[in-house]
């Protein structure tokens, strides 16, 4: 005899005993049920978030409790990090800095002929981090004698383009702070 009750046509099993088949079912709707009302306990509104009124404020979802329910508030964002102003005058990464000026001129024939030309030996190095100088004396606008900002306080000569006043970037960096 079908009635098609709950649990009838799952399995095979449950027809000899139709009253265990049921109170299987209830147990599981009841158990689901407790997981919902528990969800909503804990984020202080109904399964699945907040209703568009916002949130229900108590525990039990109504009335004006005591916010147990509310969810947790995120710290507030870390202040960004200070700004450090980059130096000027300086040299940027892949300028020339030169022991003497006649090292700079050399260096500066061989690259004008391709590498022909004087074969001596010139003592340049590329800079490979951004180094504060103090500019000591001009040769043009291709010949910079200065001297390094940091403990070394090398002295050599550049045919880095330094203009007289910062540029904007500098300026921009210092202003930040």
């Amino acid at each position: 005899m079908n009635r098609g009750g709950i649990g009838e046509s799952s399995s095979a099993a449950c027809k000899p005993a139709h009253r265990a088949c049921q109170r299987q079912a209830l147990a599981l709707l009841l158990l689901l049920g407790a997981a919902g009302a528990a969800q909503a306990q804990l984020t202080g509104g109904p399964v699945g978030g907040s209703s568009a009124g916002g949130s229900f404020g108590g525990p039990m979802g109504g009335g004006r409790g005591n916010h147990q329910g509310q969810a947790l508030k995120a710290p507030p964002p870390a202040p960004p990090a200070p700004v450090a102003p980059e130096p000027w005058p300086r040299l940027d990464v892949g300028a020339i800095f030169c022991k003497s000026r006649d090292d700079l001129v050399t260096y500066q024939t061989q690259t004008t002929n391709g590498g022909a030309g004087s074969s001596q030996p010139v003592s340049c190095t590329l800079i490979h981090t951004l180094t504060a100088i103090q500019i000591l004396d001009r040769d043009g606008p291709s010949r910079t004698h200065v001297v390094t900002t940091d403990a070394s306080k090398q002295s050599g000569w550049t045919n880095a383009y330094l203009p007289a006043t910062a540029p904007a970037s500098a300026n921009a960096a210092s202003a930040r702070r």
